[in-house]
């Protein structure tokens, strides 16, 4: 069985309307959000291990090197905002041929950059809970925004499609 998380019901539509069969569960926005739901998740079920959940959803671009629209998976996921000492770096095995890029979980958007290629605001809670779980996982996330623009200029149709369309391809063909 394999898990499709979202953070909203707005990243998740499309895909929802392409694949119904899929199981859809609508995380919240954020690294607190995403841990409880995922807490609540694995309490109530009994996760087998060919089992998967896949996080799902739009991610800013820290620079024009990844186009808007594109589709990426991460393998490797940070929280740059903690102080160094505290920092946990996730890093997982490939589970597409998406392009593999590391990703930074922020709070808030447009937060501190280092070397990721990308920042979105649950990846790390995926990691870490899936990790203590014992639970396979994956991180799926399409460029809607360069990381800092303003939210008028995000393109989150474009990456909705695109996503939907991905995820339908690798999953449900």
């Amino acid at each position: 069985m394999t898990i499709f998380l979202f953070p909203t019901d707005v990243e998740a539509r499309r895909f929802c309307e392409l694949c119904p069969q899929a199981e859809v569960v609508i995380s919240g926005v954020g690294l607190v959000e995403t841990s409880a739901t995922l807490m609540r998740l694995f309490s109530q079920r009994e996760l087998r291990d060919d089992d998967m959940v896949v996080l799902c959803g739009i991610a800013g671009a820290y620079d024009d090197g990844i186009e808007r629209g594109s589709v990426v998976e991460v393998t490797e996921e940070c929280c740059e905002e903690l102080p160094e000492r505290f920092r946990k770096c996730y890093r997982v095995e490939p589970q597409t041929m998406l392009r593999g890029v590391r990703s930074s979980s922020v709070h808030r958007g447009g937060g501190c950059k280092t070397d990721a290629e990308i920042e979105n605001m649950e990846g790390a809670a995926l990691f870490a809970m899936c990790r203590a779980a014992g639970v396979r996982c994956a991180e799926i996330r399409a460029v809607s925004n360069i990381v800092g623009e303003e939210f008028s200029k995000w393109q989150i149709d474009l990456a909705t499609e695109r996503l939907a369309q991905q995820l339908k391809s690798i999953f449900f063909n």
